[in-house]
């Protein structure tokens, strides 16, 4: 068909002569089928294509752009005769076989016959790949240098001398005095510069612009706020530039704080009288207070001491509010009697500023004059943390032993039990202590006497441990008690004087008992998973497996013990291992029910799906300890899906070009009634034509559902504004309802880096199923809103609602409303299905609040990704 049959041809060809010959991209579509007539060099050499796509339409030349709007654009242009401009549009081209990110500044102008209908669209471009990536270059080059100077603290200048222009960042201008709205010009850059210093900073600048210098600029000087009239030092580094006559057109560096640095370096020549003071009191801090003069100064040492921070300059009251609360008045006492005495001495507990609490002992010495009145006090303070954790320990070992669940005895180095434990008293029948103080040789059966003499006290006094199974008995019953003990030989640790001995005893009595029924129950288990006909395995704590049962080692053809371990893997086909591994650890990690699909080479030679389920064991306690799960042969279910999948595939696509030529004839009939004036008939066609565009929609769904299980369902993930897309997307579904107003409550969201038009597809879906299945409302609301960094989108209706136990299946494939109302609401059940596939490929969840007979709520989540 020759849609622009009555455009003079010379015309075209002259118009083709002139495009060849331009060195940007331009090409001519004409029909609304966007046939391409003429397309240029620049345009081949851009699309990545030869001259052989002249004659198709532009959907054929460029299947690659189906996800990029570009097919709706020039359909927009074509029928509504209005110029589309674009700047910098990010266009993706497949191009040697990949897709390659370009971007043009490009027009679709119309092109129109006298009676203002358009024939055709042509398209003019500008590449600006080139520009626009190197300009993304710099932008993010530059992001780096000044955060790493806002990191630092340092301050950032640049002057023009050539225009006498100085720009300053907000840092810059503080150090230098002035406020950072003010706009300073370089008249001012002197103004709030200390005097003294004013004549060193001129003699280096000047000597800066001096080419013999190399235009170096480095200098320490002094300025004085405008807004807190604070002094601080400054050290400033820069160079000055030069032309090809040696003249200097621009100056520039950096600046920075060094106050704390210079007060440190003054405060540390002032405390020299501490130093020797310091030195006695290896890691201590100082500390010196003058009552005349109100003067106190405190080593950087004891400032680390007292807050857990090195810093010089701290006043009194900054290092007394580390003082542990419930130590307060413990300190004020000592100050007391220190008034009384002359000396301080104290243990208080200071807690940091990192919340760690620390001992802290203080010693001092005040000075009085001859009134009596306290002139001077100087001190150390020390970190006695270790030394009162240390006493602490003691008490906690001496309590562990006592109240420990094993037999714990200390001896004589010739045997003689001096200490029994409660538990050691218990387990051997005494009433006391005083019971138990007898030779060691006592404690044990008759056979394992000579033990101790061959064996245990020979490897005492030549390794000073001995440990091994050991058998005591009961001093009453005369039971035996087996168990595991150990020994240690106790010296002093400056001579080496032997001082005795120290034993502890375990009685396994129950560990034997819980081994035999562990064995018992074992065996049981074993039993039963031996019988099942189904693959059973078990992993432990570390993701290794511990156990398969017979019929995975029937299947795979390998011995049990291969699969221990990471050994089940090497049962997987190759080409699964990576993604059944991948599967497992991240449930492993996420310690949640685990399923995955994979094959395996059966022994009979055939190739075998495989479904792989397991839950995660934990114990009474709540501690995970692995998983307990099965395995089952699917591979006949997955041949009859893989059926269903290829079926459905060729189906809707044999179906989608059929479709596509009724509508083009439908529109065509239509517009002959409406110029022959027979409106009847083309409002017929009208409704024929919505019904062929349902149709179209259901084909798309069933194309979309082939795709999503062949894992052919492509993304392009780009930034764009959420908000605006909801609200287009209501604009236009307001259309297709009188009875409902679509209400939004949309909250600041700004920008969402996803694939637009399929986000678009899910809120189009969501919207016009709210509309479908509340036929008797009259509103629907579409809320939006950013929650703990996830943007999160609600479709409410006020309609029929679904039944609790229905609501998880409504994103099944093919499931629709059923009841008496099912005629009512017809569909092929596939929306809600491709719409949560979407949103779970975008890193989403999704998922519906229902109350039958009042309405429904669809939401979904999106990660706000950068």
């Amino acid at each position: 068909m020759n849609i622009a049959s009555d455009i003079n041809q010379d015309e075209i060809d002259i118009l083709r002569t002139l495009i060849q010959e331009i060195p940007d991209p331009i090409g001519l579509y004409v029909g609304r089928e966007m046939r391409i007539r003429v397309a240029n060099k620049a345009i081949h050499k851009t699309w990545g294509k030869t001259e052989t796509v002249v004659g198709k339409t532009f959907r054929e030349a460029l299947p690659e752009l189906d996800d990029q709007s570009f097919y709706k654009l020039l359909d927009d242009v074509y029928t509504t005769g209005i110029t589309y401009e674009a700047k910098q549009q990010r266009i993706d081209l497949l191009i040697d076989g990949e897709f390659k990110i370009h971007y043009f500044d490009f027009t679709y102008k119309p092109l129109k016959h006298t009676d203002g209908t358009v024939w055709g669209i042509l398209n003019t471009a500008k590449d600006l790949t080139d520009v626009v990536l190197a300009q993304q270059r710099a932008d993010e080059a530059d992001a780096r240098r000044q955060f790493t100077l806002e990191a630092a603290g340092i301050g950032n200048w640049d002057l023009n001398i050539v225009t006498n222009e100085v720009w300053w960042d907000d840092r810059c201008k503080e150090l230098y005095g002035f406020n950072k709205d003010y706009n300073v010009p370089y008249d001012e850059v002197l103004r709030y510069m200390h005097p003294l210093d004013r004549p060193r900073v001129d003699e280096a600048v000047m000597a800066s612009l001096d080419p013999s210098s190399g235009g170096v600029y480095d200098i320490r000087f002094r300025t004085i706020g405008a807004d807190d009239n604070q002094l601080r030092w400054l050290h400033c580094k820069g160079r000055a530039y030069f032309d090809s006559e040696n003249k200097p057109f621009r100056f520039s560096g950096i600046a920075q704080d060094i106050t704390e640095q210079i007060l440190a370096d003054e405060k540390a020549r002032s405390a020299e009288q501490l130093t020797q003071l310091a030195a006695e009191a290896a890691g201590a801090g100082t500390f010196f207070i003058d009552f005349i003069n109100n003067e106190t100064i405190y080593s950087p040492t004891l400032s680390k001491i007292l807050s857990g921070v090195e810093r010089s300059g701290q006043k009194r009251g900054d290092l007394l509010k580390f003082i542990h609360p419930d130590d307060v008045d413990k300190r004020k006492v000592a100050f007391d009697e220190a008034l009384i005495t002359g000396k301080l001495n104290y243990e208080v507990r200071f807690k940091w500023a990192d919340g760690s609490v620390h001992w802290i002992k203080t010693l001092g010495s005040y000075v009085f004059d001859p009134e009596g009145k306290p002139v001077v006090l100087m001190g150390t303070s020390q970190d006695i943390t270790a030394e009162v954790e240390a006493r602490e320990e003691q008490k906690r070992l001496l309590w562990l032993m006592e109240n420990s669940n094993d037999f714990i005895s200390l001896s004589t180095h010739d045997g003689h039990v001096t200490y029994v434990n409660k538990t050691g008293l218990e387990l051997m029948g005494f009433n006391n202590l005083e019971e138990a103080q007898r030779h060691n040789s006592e404690y044990l059966l008759p056979d394992e006497i000579e033990k101790l003499r061959v064996e245990i006290n020979p490897l005492l006094l030549n390794d000073g441990r001995w440990e091994g199974n050991i058998t005591y008995k009961h001093f009453i019953t005369g039971e035996a008690i087996p168990g595991h003990g150990m020994s240690l030989l106790l010296r002093e640790p400056v001579s080496g004087e032997l001082l005795g001995r120290a034993s502890l005893f375990r009685d396994l009595r129950p560990d034997i008992a819980a081994r035999k029924a562990l064995s018992d129950s074992e065996q049981l288990f074993r039993g039963i998973t031996q019988a099942s006909p189904t693959a059973l395995w078990m992993s432990d704590e570390n993701a290794m497996i511990t156990y398969v049962n017979q019929i995975w080692v029937d299947w795979t053809g390998y011995p049990l013990e291969s699969h221990l371990g990471e050994g089940w893997l090497n049962a997987v086909l190759k080409e699964d291992i990576e993604q059944a591994a991948t599967k497992f650890l991240a449930d492993y990690n996420d310690r949640k029910y685990h399923e995955s699909q994979f094959r395996i080479r059966h022994t009979d030679g055939t190739t075998r799906w495989i479904v792989c389920t397991g839950n995660p064991q934990f114990t009474e306690a709540g501690d995970f300890f692995g998983y307990i799960g099965a395995c089952v042969d699917i591979t006949e279910q997955k041949q009859l899906q893989n059926q269903k999948d290829e079926f459905i595939g060729i189906a809707s696509h044999e179906l989608k070009t059929p479709v596509t030529s009724i509508k083009a004839y439908a529109q065509v009939l239509e517009a002959m009634f409406r110029k022959s004036g027979d409106e009847r008939k083309a409002n017929m066609i009208v409704k024929m034509n919505n019904q062929i565009d349902r149709l179209t929609s259901l084909i798309g769904d069933l194309l979309d559902v082939t795709k999503i299980q062949s894992g052919r369902l492509q993304f392009n993930d780009t930034l764009f504004d959420f908000n605006q897309l909801i609200q287009d997307m209501v604009e236009d579904l307001q259309r297709t309802t009188d009875k409902h107003q679509i209400i939004t409550e949309l909250k600041p969201i700004g920008e969402v880096y996803a694939d637009k038009d399929r986000i678009g597809q899910v809120l189009t879906n969501l919207v016009t199923n709210a509309i479908k299945y509340s036929p008797d409302a009259d509103k629907i609301i579409v809320q939006a809103e950013v929650i703990d960094n996830e943007v999160m989108v609600c479709v409410q209706d006020f309609g029929i609602g679904i039944s609790h136990d229905k609501k998880d299946k409504v994103f099944e494939q093919f499931y629709r409303v059923s009841g008496d109302k099912q005629h009512t609401f017809p569909g092929l059940g596939l929306g809600l299905y491709i719409s949560s596939e979407i949103i779970k490929r975008e890193g989403g969840r999704i998922w519906v609040n229902s109350v039958q007979g009042k309405g429904s709520t669809f939401c979904f989540s999106l990660p706000i990704k950068k």
